[in-house]
């Protein structure tokens, strides 16, 4: 933990470019930041405070949801040891100075901690150094507390507002004391988000809800099967229609995350739009994709695991030879559906191109990657793209493309206007970019003291970066070589074949893991069974009880930790009262899972109805995420990945019929509901590693838990989601 931070620490936390800092921090005698004028304190881009006393801090990513419109305002104003009832949080739009502004991966606290507790440390550095000129007395001898420094001698004090504009005239200081975590007031609280009041008044804080002055409204036809074109357009019947002002056909690029063949219908409002679309008549070239199906990506995925694996990952130790020398051997085989993001804002952009410049609104994960596609799009430079954040319904990893964003400004710069694309429910269920789906084969051996002695996993998915056409390697977003249980398992083999397909696909709420926890999970659940100990014990004699350092090359490494794997393993079997005997009709299954950084491990209780229906009624769930930085954000998050999770492993899953998807809305796509929703019991582990984050951490291990709770109560495994696809649970 850094407790001072030097000019030359400082430069490597911010990032200095050429004459000054990345991020705001001005390297000359009088600071400047955001609005800066007479009586203004702003050191950075995050912070203004004013001479009437107000603070304002301004939130840098996108929020969708995930709390760091609160949370990371918060790391700012403890090091500031501002008054957190009279902060001001505002949205920042997008800005170069705040460094890079993105919604993804859980990476907003991680990796803006050290950069913002900077910002708000020196913002208090010069307002107490300020305070001591003033005073002329010693900077030791000054102390700053909820937004006022007290010359401890005498108890003389001063507001920051009294402070501002002499500070605003202070240098840059060479040394930034950093608060100890013992010392934290304000982080570690449970903190309301700063748009509770305006989400439950109704206020107009989403994407939809923008509205520049002169602006249209677009809806899209897109094809029928993915992958076709335009090949002819009557739109005589579209433009009779009242308020459709121009049909406009988008042309595709080549990069299928981007712009797709369509037709755009421009009108006066949605419901215009709605009813012109649906008054156009195209024909369109299906091409290839109208032969697409899940029994076509199915049959590949089975012809890859019965022979050889494309890529080879890992193979460690002789895996044949333990399989041979084996006392037993357990063979499984597992799939994984197709997933729908299912955000309740669906996608819908603002753009106003004009001949010089761009302005852009509405909800986005990556701003930046707005800012260059509009560059792209209309040649304008990226310095003239302004791009504004609004709150976002949901973003799930499906607002990591922006397809809809790109539409907006394509369409635009057609029409010389304003315009606002909007999809239906539909349109965003169809042209969703899925969570790839997959099959995975395991075979693992027991030797004749009990314990695992080798492990075969052979995978083929519909790889998401083959579909993006990234550069890497199509396994890095599918499967996961240093994973737990490997490097533990002395023969382990681990290889992957990919699956092209025209099916979009994109990244879902912990990406990769949320398939890999349930398979590794639940296998090990199985080999727990056929060795005839506990599934809770039996990690923990795999994890042992030295410490150690993994290697793991995933996003959350380059390394975890046993001794914290293990940690939260204990605690949530110590709170559930795993070794103890479950009450009569309570039937609990316990799975674990390291990810981007963060520990979880989780035990779900379940009962089974009259009629054999699985209901979980709880879900204990210990986490080791390093410091808390709000404690109602972090609960929220893990009871929301929860519900998430649990709501896809029931009953989430999309096929592909004829080149599309053949489900349509939530008639046909089923979402867990209220009264469905277990309690959550979370236990957070106290420490003072630096915080993780924690929007995706607790959804991957509890499909595993659930369908180890589920063969606890029935005996039969679950090799197959979602489970209502189950013979099993035909009835659900």
């Amino acid at each position: 933990m850094i407790s001072k931070v030097d000019r030359r620490d400082f430069i490597k936390i911010t990032g200095i470019a050429g004459a000054g800092l990345l991020l705001g921090f001005p390297l000359k005698s009088k600071a400047s930041g955001l609005d800066a004028g007479e009586g203004v304190f702003s050191p950075n881009a995050f912070l203004q405070i004013s001479s009437d006393g107000s603070i304002v801090i301004w939130a840098k990513n996108p929020e969708i949801g995930q709390g760091v419109k609160t949370s990371l305002p918060m790391i700012i104003a403890e090091e500031l040891e501002a008054d957190w009832q009279k902060v001001e949080i505002r949205q920042a739009g997008l800005d170069e100075r705040m460094g890079s502004q993105f919604a993804g991966g859980s990476t907003a606290i991680k990796n803006n901690w050290e950069t913002l507790r900077m910002a708000g440390a020196t913002a208090r550095v010069m307002l107490v150094a300020a305070a001591a000129t003033r005073w002329d007395v010693a900077y030791a001898e000054c102390k700053a507390s909820n937004a006022i420094v007290t010359h401890e001698p005498t108890g003389r004090k001063l507001t920051y507002g009294e402070l501002a504009d002499a500070a605003s005239q202070q240098a840059i200081p060479p040394i930034v004391d950093l608060k100890q975590p013992r010392d934290f007031k304000l982080l570690g609280q449970s903190i309301p988000g700063v748009d509770n009041k305006a989400i439950a008044t109704g206020q107009p804080i989403f994407g939809l809800d923008a509205k520049p002055k002169g602006m249209l409204t677009a809806v899209i036809a897109r094809s029928p099967v993915y992958g076709g074109k335009v090949k002819k357009i009557l739109d005589s019947e579209a433009l009779k229609v009242s308020g459709v002002v121009q049909i406009v056909e988008i042309t595709p690029t080549e990069n299928p995350t981007m712009l797709v063949s369509g037709v755009a219908v421009i009108a006066k409002n949605t419901w215009a739009a709605i009813k012109g679309r649906e008054a156009l008549q195209i024909e369109w070239e299906p091409g290839a994709g109208a032969e697409e199906s899940s029994t076509r990506i199915k049959n590949q995925f089975l012809q890859n695991v019965a022979q050889k694996g494309s890529i080879p990952l890992r193979d460690d130790g002789n895996v044949d030879e333990a399989f041979a020398e084996a006392a037993k051997t357990v063979e499984a085989t597992y799939e994984v559906p197709f997933l729908y993001h299912a955000t309740m804002e669906p996608m819908n952009y603002i753009a106003d191109v004009k001949a010089d410049k761009v302005e852009c609104w509405g909800p986005t994960q990556v701003p930046g990657r707005v800012a260059g596609i509009a560059e792209m799009l209309t040649g304008i430079p990226r310095a003239n793209v302004k791009v504004n954040q609004s709150r976002t319904g949901g973003g799930f990893g499906r607002r990591l493309m922006a397809d809809y964003a790109a539409e907006a400004i394509f369409l635009s710069k057609a029409i010389q206007q304003p315009v606002q694309v909007v999809w239906t429910r539909e349109d965003d269920l169809l042209n969703d970019f899925f969570r790839p789906n997959g099959i995975y084969k395991l075979k693992a051996s027991i030797d004749n003291t009990g314990h695992i002695s080798g492990w075969h996993i052979n995978a083929s998915t519909t790889s998401r970066g083959m579909f993006s056409g990234s550069r890497d390697s199509p396994h890095t977003t599918e499967v996961f070589p240093d994973g737990f249980p490997a490097g533990f398992v002395p023969n382990f083999r681990m290889e992957y074949s990919p699956v092209q397909s025209v099916v979009p696909r994109g990244a879902w709420r912990a990406p990769g893991h949320n398939a890999t926890a349930f398979v590794d999970q639940t296998f090990l659940d199985e080999l727990a069974t056929a060795a005839g100990k506990d599934p809770v014990a039996m990690r923990l004699e795999i994890l042992g009880k030295e410490e150690k350092q993994m290697h793991y090359r995933d996003h959350g490494g380059p390394f975890y930790n046993t001794k914290r794997l293990r940690q939260v393993i204990e605690l949530v079997a110590e709170k559930s009262g795993w070794y103890q005997r479950a009450p009569q009709g309570i039937y609990r299954g316990f799975a674990a899972h390291f990810m981007f950084g963060a520990y979880v491990a989780e035990v779900l209780e379940l009962t089974m109805s009259a009629s054999g229906v699985p209901q979980v009624v709880r879900v204990h769930v210990a986490v080791d995420c390093g410091i808390v930085v709000n404690r109602a954000g972090a609960l929220a998050q893990i009871e929301g990945g929860i519900v998430d999770g649990l709501g896809a492993a029931l009953y989430g899953g999309v096929t592909i019929e004829n080149g599309a998807a053949a489900q349509r809305n939530f008639d046909t796509y089923r979402l867990i509901r209220y009264k469905e929703a277990p309690e959550v019991i979370t236990y957070l582990v106290d420490s003072t590693e630096n915080p993780e984050g924690l929007g995706e951490m607790s959804l991957p291990p509890v499909s595993a838990a659930l369908c180890n709770a589920i063969f606890a109560a029935t005996g039969r495994r679950i090799y197959k989601l979602p489970v209502k696809d189950n013979e099993l649970f035909q009835n659900i």
